[in-house]
């Protein structure tokens, strides 16, 4: 019974059948500007010197446009209109000269207290004067732009891969490749910065990332993205993460994009047996952001741990896309997420586990709760099971409500303002995501950036 619901689905991707091909347009977008700036720009992008890029990269654009942008019909993007970008090309973002402007930004997302290493993107390219490597050589760092041999099992388009993932593939213009080696312990996480400037309005960075685990081995990542405000620009990153047995990463993601910016990532990981993924994101800038997370389990005994929390105000729409697939047995997954959303903010989260007949012994928990400070504020919450095998244990939660009046009746009495009071409401609130975190300063720079947002307006 599970083989036809997945296959209906691959119905829609497969673009070789003409069926199929009308089916999948009916529910995606076109955008001939796309194409048209994939072909101005091809023989300028890194790897253009090398035929099997070139190959490559048409290849990826090609399956994108046979699909197209997807539609509101679409059931994973029913959320997240694109509508907005049928009519722009959106060419690689140009690189200019703002030093001054990169370094505020640098000097934001920096921790000067680690000493390991630090990876900086600017509109898309690696920027070598802030990147910094240390002569331990604990990991092994690869860039695209420099060395894009190392990436290709991750550009060759495979084919269940997304349309915008395959957009990605055509129009990469950097990224990073990090192995840590097997039985390694890193002793400071490594630091990956992406900074978007000004003059980049209808332009996009696009980058792309992998990461392999060893065996055994132990490793965290720090990643920042940070752009400029009145800018009407489009960040597009795709990560691939592999695990091998025994290993562990845990991924820190802070989204801090100008106001008008487009954000997505396309995060997909691999876990195998008794390895350990942990991923937590804040989400705060853009005004559209699109996280998706794709979590597959390929050994017994292995943890998937994914948190989140997103804030949002008038004009933002954040959406929350995760799926984890459980394949193999005696596996835990745990997903917790939270959202506040003032006037004029909405958000979306879309939690989906499938659980195959032959992983028993599953262990799932998904949990996603929305906080509204005004009326007209909308929050959409679609957590999903589906679950084919018989000795499980798996739950699902979702809640959308406003403050407690009783609590913040409580806090005003023993002398808060009305906006403190909610301020600290709502701190509370969030820090759930956060409170396990072993790093204090890491902890800390969460809950900053949290209350920070809650600082530039007066909660109504």
């Amino acid at each position: 019974m599970v083989m036809p619901v997945l296959e209906s689905k691959k119905l829609l991707r497969k673009t070789d059948y003409e069926g199929s091909f009308e089916m999948a347009m009916k529910l995606h977008l076109d955008n001939p500007a796309l194409r048209d700036t994939f072909e101005s720009v091809k023989e300028t992008l890194p790897g253009a010197g090398q035929d099997w890029v070139l190959d490559t990269r048409q290849a990826a654009m090609d399956k994108f446009t046979m699909v197209g942008i997807p539609g509101p019909k679409v059931e994973e993007w029913k959320y997240t209109r694109l509508g907005f970008l049928t009519s722009e090309g959106f060419a690689p973002a140009t690189q200019e000269d703002h030093a001054e402007e990169i370094k505020q930004y640098f000097d934001q997302a920096y921790r000067p207290d680690l000493a390991g290493h630090v990876l900086v993107f600017v509109n898309g390219i690696i920027n070598q004067n802030l990147s910094f490597c240390p002569s331990d050589r604990e990991i092994d760092v690869a860039i695209f732009s420099e060395n894009t041999i190392e990436f290709r099992g991750t550009l060759v388009p495979v084919e269940d891969s997304s349309p915008l993932n395959n957009l990605n593939r055509a129009l990469v213009t950097d990224g990073y490749h990090i192995d840590v080696p097997a039985g390694k312990t890193l002793t400071h996480p490594v630091q990956i910065i992406h900074i978007v400037t000004r003059g980049t309005d209808l332009q996009a960075v696009r980058t792309r990332a992998q990461v392999n685990v060893g065996a055994g081995a132990k490793a965290e990542i720090i990643e920042s993205f940070l752009g400029a405000e009145g800018e009407r620009y489009w960040s597009h990153m795709v990560s691939d993460i592999i695990l091998a047995p025994k290993a562990e990463l845990s991924l820190y993601q802070f989204q801090l994009q100008g106001r008008q910016a487009i954000h997505m990532t396309e995060l997909h990981s691999s876990v195998a047996a008794e390895a350990k993924f942990n991923q937590m994101s804040l989400q705060l800038g853009a005004e559209v952001s699109r996280t998706e997370l794709i979590n597959s389990f390929t050994g017994e005994n292995a943890v998937v741990d994914l948190r989140g929390a997103y804030l949002g105000r008038v004009k933002q729409s954040h959406d929350i896309f995760t799926r984890i697939n459980h394949d193999m047995p005696h596996c835990n997954s745990n997903q917790l997420f939270r959202g506040v959303l003032d006037e004029g903010g909405t958000s979306a989260f879309q939690g989906k586990v499938v659980v195959a007949q032959d992983a028993q012994k599953t262990n799932a928990d998904q949990s996603n709760k929305n906080l509204l400070l005004s009326r007209k504020a909308e929050a959409n919450a679609k957590p999903e099971l589906l679950i084919y095998a018989d000795d499980v244990k798996c739950s699902h939660g979702a809640t959308v409500g406003e403050l407690d009046t009783d609590q913040l009746f409580y806090l005003k009495s023993r002398g808060l303002d009305e906006a403190a009071a909610k301020g600290l409401l709502v701190e509370a609130f969030i820090s759930e995501v956060f409170d396990d975190l072993s790093d204090d300063k890491l902890k800390d720079s969460f809950k900053a950036k949290t209350a920070g947002w809650l600082n530039t307006q007066v909660v109504s």
